[in-house]
């Protein structure tokens, strides 16, 4: 492969809802990473003069195996983001964890669900949205094998082929990581924040990972206050140590309602439940489904 720049990140999307969102992404990126070098890996290459380097997609899957052509991206180090991330910081440090380590990315609280013979739990899964490579002949390994143990939790002789773990890249990911000889490094949840589930942080979220919200908004939210915190997505609440302030309130209210909608399910009948939960206002005030796509 001939490498283009020593540096860069790189977007993966096959199909027009995918090359948007990486487009919007991508914006957001060189808003506040000025002077980075940006690469599409896509079936089609959209807005040719946005990115800075084009790589055309081969056979495209459409699904997440198509992830895994991250391996032909240009550059000798390299950040992958998924579409639906939002750069709200500098992430120039993650490129400073490549001149020590092969591999960065953060690690999760799952995976143990879906347990691999030979990988102990003490080794999670890591989040598959925001990864950092060094290229090297070793890495080159990782990656035929990451698609191997890809294509063989899919293969369709397995009876638990079409279990979620086996779709999505994370589970390979994760064993052919454990057998690789990359030196490894950990991201903290600072640089993939995830708000559709439970989350901490400690310094100021430079990136966050979700759908369905406004990321200007929540980063207001998320960094208004720095230092040990959690967000709660079903209660949409950010605690600290001694809440206090609008989140104290938000707390009350969103805890309130969730009361209301446990006493609601054991009240309503079953037909009346289905109906509540087509309804988009109830849907949002009680359900929380707030982040969902």
């Amino acid at each position: 492969m001939d490498l283009v720049a020593p540096a860069g990140f790189v977007y993966i999307a096959s199909g027009d809802r995918y090359l948007r969102e990486a487009a919007e992404s991508a914006a957001q990126l060189r808003r506040t990473n000025p002077g980075a070098r940006v690469c599409l890996i896509a079936d089609r290459r959209g807005e040719a003069a946005f990115w800075d380097d084009f790589v055309p997609l081969p056979d495209p899957a459409f699904s997440f195996r198509d992830k895994l052509a991250l391996r032909l991206c240009p550059y000798a180090r390299f950040v992958y983001l998924d579409t639906d991330t939002h750069p709200l910081g500098d992430l120039s440090e993650i490129f400073a964890l490549l001149e020590h380590f092969d591999f960065a990315g953060h690690q999760l609280f799952e995976g143990h669900d879906s347990p691999i013979p030979g990988v102990p739990d003490a080794f999670p899964e890591f989040q598959g949205g925001v990864l950092a490579f060094r290229r090297s002949a070793a890495l080159t390994a990782f990656f035929a094998r990451w698609l191997e143990l890809y294509d063989a939790f899919r293969a369709p002789g397995r009876p638990d082929r079409k279990a979620y773990a086996n779709l999505t890249d994370q589970k390979s990911l994760r064993l052919a990581l454990y057998e690789s000889s990359l030196r490894l490094a950990v991201l903290g949840p600072e640089y993939d924040f995830t708000p559709s589930h439970v989350n901490f942080a400690c310094a100021g979220v430079r990136l966050l990972h979700s759908r369905g919200d406004d990321p200007a908004r929540f980063e207001r939210r998320i960094n208004a206050r720095l230092g040990n915190r959690i967000y709660h997505p079903v209660l949409d609440v950010v605690l600290h140590g001694q809440a206090g302030g609008p989140e104290l309130r938000r707390l009350w209210w969103r805890s309130g309602l969730q009361l209301l909608r446990l006493a609601g399910v054991a009240c309503t009948p079953l037909g009346l439940r289905n109906w509540l939960r087509r309804n988009r206002t109830i849907r949002r005030l009680f359900l929380g489904d707030r982040l969902s796509p």
